[in-house]
């Protein structure tokens, strides 16, 4: 590890000693706030990929039974108070099996052609997340498929402040073939439509979900996993600002001498990181009930460190 990545990962550590927590809504287990640090020289470029293998959220399968878990609504029957109507359930089982056909005919075309189940599952719900299929066109376009996902937990911005990043104008052209690819995938997810389900999950937890295939396209494989999983809803990619940059609301869990000896840790990590970065980023990735959040830079010689924080929301009826 470079000399200044350890020193910017030290000082982390001292400032989150002996335990300093985030508490989000609903959640229960988990919470602590450890340092992160991606040493490129041993783990290779940081990116979503990478980070969701090196933390086993991706594993290879077969696309075949990718598409047929998404073409029996596996997921979306996982849910309390789902019901399709045959004739629906119908439709969508022979718009499915064209979404196949499509990509076993086009298997030649589509080049590097992966399928991964799903990441982590909830503990608590046992739900199995229900993956992705991606390929590259012959022109290098990527094209990631995969079905949206159920959120359990929203983080409001008294808790962490963060706003979007700053995108940049793509003007990419896409070579013919891939345009008419695209064009029937975008035809199919748009003939599947949405699936809008509201029910309780059990002890009056209520859920709203909308349950529909999203694509991504993009030049690189790392972008087009992004911007899949941001449709998704997998993952939020923001500008990080700051923890609690509202006291009033960390006094909701803490009181007196307490409340200003806590607020001051945060402070103080609030202020390292804009004195250290020019920009830091926040990657939340929601798996149902858990969430992995990192708030990361990247440091003079190419490594990332920061914050990693896992928690997990409990049904407590």
């Amino acid at each position: 590890m470079h000399t200044e990545t350890e020193r910017i990962f030290g000082t982390l550590q001292v400032l989150v000693e002996p335990h300093l927590t985030i508490d989000l809504p609903g959640h229960e287990n988990g919470g602590s706030i450890v340092p992160f640090v991606w040493d490129v020289s041993e783990q290779g470029k940081f990116n979503v990929i990478n980070l969701c293998l090196a933390n086993g959220w991706l594993q290879l399968t077969d696309v075949d039974k990718r598409i047929r878990s998404w073409q029996k609504m596996e997921y979306a029957k996982s849910f309390y108070d789902f019901y399709l109507g045959v004739e629906e359930e119908n439709l969508r089982k022979n718009q499915f099996e064209y979404l196949l056909q499509i990509l076993q005919y086009l298997e030649s075309f589509l080049q590097d052609l992966e399928s991964f189940s799903s990441m982590p599952y909830s503990c608590s719900r046992g739900v199995i997340l229900p993956g992705l299929v991606i390929g590259r066109t012959a022109d290098g376009t990527w094209i990631c498929i995969c079905p949206t996902v159920y959120k359990e937990t929203a983080i409001p911005q008294e808790l962490i402040s963060r706003s979007p990043l700053s995108q940049l104008t793509s003007s990419e052209l896409y070579a013919e073939n891939t345009l008419n690819f695209i064009s029937q995938i975008k035809a199919i997810t748009s003939e599947l439509g949405i699936i809008s389900l509201e029910g309780d999950l059990g002890g009056g937890y209520y859920y709203n979900y909308d349950h529909q295939i999203v694509y991504g396209v993009a030049v690189s494989k790392e972008l087009v996993f992004e911007q899949a999983f941001q449709k998704a809803g997998i993952l939020e990619l923001k500008q990080f600002h700051s923890f609690y940059p509202d006291k009033n609301y960390l006094g909701d869990y803490y009181e007196g001498y307490k409340l200003e000896e806590i607020f001051a840790k945060y402070q103080q990590i609030n202020n390292f990181f804009k004195q250290t970065f020019s920009e830091v980023i926040m990657y939340k990735f929601s798996f149902f009930t858990q969430e992995h959040i990192y708030v990361i830079a990247q440091t003079n010689p190419g490594d990332w460190v920061g914050l990693y924080l896992e928690s997990e929301f409990v049904y407590n009826p």
